[in-house]
């Protein structure tokens, strides 16, 4: 073999693992959009399947052509892009896009008076005559989609405009943020050993040769590909490794019965991630997990139905989870600043003195002036479609003060998902601020414009932007080159997953995603209210709990309830997983306490193997249902592509 090609130069990043993810960026954002149960959890499908695709096509090169062959810093660089494209083509494409059309096309409903006279016709058709006239009957070809993409290139770009601003900030706070989290605290970022395993040396790494991941490999390869056969001939017998049930289902009488759906779901992957969590934050998960329940057998106890999520949403009722979660984020966001402050306190000496020349780092006043300009600018965005500045200004900072909190979450934690239902500045300044005296124009253009902040935030961008920036700097790539790759893949994972969207809208019959945010409205402006006050203690009740736990963590060395548990169990999305963290847990503590260090390494690589092998079976059943004119297929995922409980 002749030598390794050589590194990236400081300051660059390499061109090579650009220009490939360029060329595969299509594929992973229409990947992205036509599978969208392969991309609702924290470590997405498509970017892993295709960095293992370079890797595989890695293997003849380094044998016949090894100044050819990727190095890890390139695979690094591609999985990075890969991850943020497929993220900002995701959720926020999710609901951006369906709304560019929904209040024109579906104009003639009579709920859609609370929009039509407030949204902006740079954001949104208002009418479904001219380039919508048709449009909403599906069946249209690709030649017929491209022929009539004109229009919708304006409403493309300017929401690329909106949604890449927010994403630039949040790029600009994990530059700054880097250094702290990374080299400082040293999180764990359990969520990227997968993809570094996979990557390291370009292909080359002990990794490959292990036995164990590849037994843990085979078996749930297998078992995945069983199950598809069955899903698609059920006469075929099924190994159910997915929900087994409810236990929800064993308690009828009130007001045990007001827990909700509490399933009891395997999902290997899930749980082989769960290996790499730190123990501490992976039981007080589950330990939170568990008061969450508790407190909706008291609420219910009390009077106030639960259902399958009690509380919560713009009509808050004990016991408050939404409002809880808000409090313990902005707790996090709090506790993760006071941890920071030597920290912070260099940079801005560096931001006033000038740092100096580092052609590797983004400099602290570029990053810094960054934020404020992407702040300024959403601003300005504001007045221009008819709201006041300093409203947008401190809207975008509660997002970006949640958003910040909840990537170092990931970045601590490594929760297989993140599901924050409904959660947004909507809710507390509803709670807060309260409704009364509101114009209606202001509601309607804040519903309208910024419901992409007020979702779910399943595959929100800036975690995996800072697992980016934390993977090229364990693999020597320029912090700088992939800051500025990852600005690129913003622009171009948004671009191309609005024009997805709207063929997959083409091509099938589109619905209408109105009655969301025209419920939203309605309710806002048909119900004012003054300040909620029991929300907003509650708010502070969850911000008390965390600073509590933090004090108690300070002060008893071993204490085993963390924060991160907390605000992550307060909110839906830790329901799917528990029992899979829970047989984790189990798992790690006994090989930790009977094996040792050596027991444990053999456990992470068992692990690997029931990730990597899950996987890869997913993208055999996801390829073939894009194939076959999206015939429903058998899935990993918490969701079905049926029902959402497949």
């Amino acid at each position: 073999m002749g030598p390794a090609p050589a590194g990236p130069r400081a300051g660059h990043v390499p061109w090579r693992a650009v220009v490939l993810s360029l060329l595969l960026a299509p594929l992973c954002c229409y990947w992205a959009q036509d599978q969208g149960v392969d991309r609702i959890f924290s470590l997405m499908v498509p970017p892993v399947i295709l960095t293992l695709g370079l890797v595989l096509v890695n293997v003849p090169l380094r044998l016949r052509a090894p100044r050819l062959a990727l190095t890890e810093a390139e695979l690094i660089v591609f999985y990075g892009m890969q991850t943020v494209m497929c993220a900002m083509a995701s959720e926020w494409v999710d609901v951006i896009q369906p709304y560019i059309y929904s209040y024109g096309v579906y104009h003639q409903r009579d709920t859609q008076y609370y929009v039509l006279p407030y949204i902006s016709d740079w954001l949104f058709f208002k009418t479904d005559q001219g380039p919508l006239r048709g449009f909403n009957v599906g069946g249209k070809t690709a030649a017929y989609f491209w022929a009539h993409l004109g229009p919708w290139w304006p409403k493309i770009w300017a929401w690329t405009l909106i949604a890449g601003l927010a994403a630039f900030a949040m790029l600009c706070i994990n530059a700054l943020m880097q250094d702290q989290w990374t080299q400082r605290e040293k999180l764990s970022f359990p969520l990227v050993q997968l993809p570094l395993a996979i990557t390291q040396g370009g292909g080359a790494s002990p990794f490959w040769r292990d036995r164990l991941m590849w037994g843990s490999f085979a078996l749930i390869f297998g078992i995945d590909i069983l199950n598809g056969f069955a899903f698609l001939h059920p006469a075929i017998p099924l190994i159910n490794v997915r929900f087994l049930g409810d236990i929800g289902q064993w308690f009828a009488a009130p007001p045990w019965n007001q827990i909700g759906w509490t399933p009891i779901g395997i999902f290997p992957f899930m749980a082989a991630i769960g290996v790499f969590m730190p123990t501490d934050l992976l039981f007080s998960l589950l330990f939170f997990f568990f008061v969450r329940k508790g407190q909706q057998v008291v609420a219910a106890s009390l009077g106030y139905a639960q259902g399958t999520f009690g509380g919560g949403g713009l009509v808050p009722s004990a016991p408050y989870f939404s409002e809880q979660s808000w409090g313990a984020f902005l707790g996090l966001f709090a506790g993760a600043l006071w941890a920071a402050r030597p920290y912070l306190r260099e940079v801005w000496g560096q931001v006033r003195r000038g740092a100096p020349p580092d052609s590797r780092r983004v400099p602290p006043r570029f990053a810094l002036g960054g934020l404020c300009v992407s702040l300024v600018a959403l601003g300005g965005i504001g007045v221009a479609i008819g709201l006041p500045f300093l409203y947008v200004v401190l809207y975008t900072v509660l997002f970006l003060m949640f958003s910040t909190a909840m990537t170092r979450l990931r970045a601590q934690l490594g929760a297989p998902t993140h599901e924050m239902a409904f959660m947004g500045p909507n809710q507390l300044f509803a709670d807060f601020h309260g409704t009364a005296g509101v114009d209606s124009a202001t509601i309607a253009r804040t519903v309208t414009t910024f419901h992409f902040m007020n979702r779910i935030h399943r595959t929100h961008p800036m975690p995996s932007q800072l697992e980016a920036l934390y993977m090229a700097e364990r693999s020597q790539v320029s912090p700088r080159g992939m800051f500025f790759a990852l600005l690129l893949a913003t622009v171009v994972g948004s671009v191309l997953g609005h024009v997805v969207k709207t063929y997959i809208e083409y091509r099938m019959v589109p619905g209408d995603s109105s009655p969301e945010t025209v419920g939203v409205v309605r309710t806002l402006i048909d119900a004012p209210h003054d300040p909620n006050v029991a929300a907003m203690l509650a708010v502070g009740a969850g911000f008390a709990v965390v600073l509590l736990l933090d004090a108690v963590r300070f002060q008893i060395p071993g204490f085993p309830l963390h924060p991160a548990g907390y605000a992550l169990a307060m909110n839906f999305g830790v329901d799917y997983y528990w029992f899979g963290l829970l047989i984790a847990l189990i798992a790690k503590y006994n090989v930790m306490r009977y094996a040792g260090l050596g027991g444990y390494h053999r456990l992470r690589q068992a692990a690997l193997g029931l990730m990597l092998g899950e996987f890869c079976a997913e993208a055999v059943w996801a390829v073939f249902s894009m194939l076959n004119h999206d015939q429903p297929t058998y899935t990993i995922s918490i969701n079905g592509k049926m029902s959402w409980q497949q």
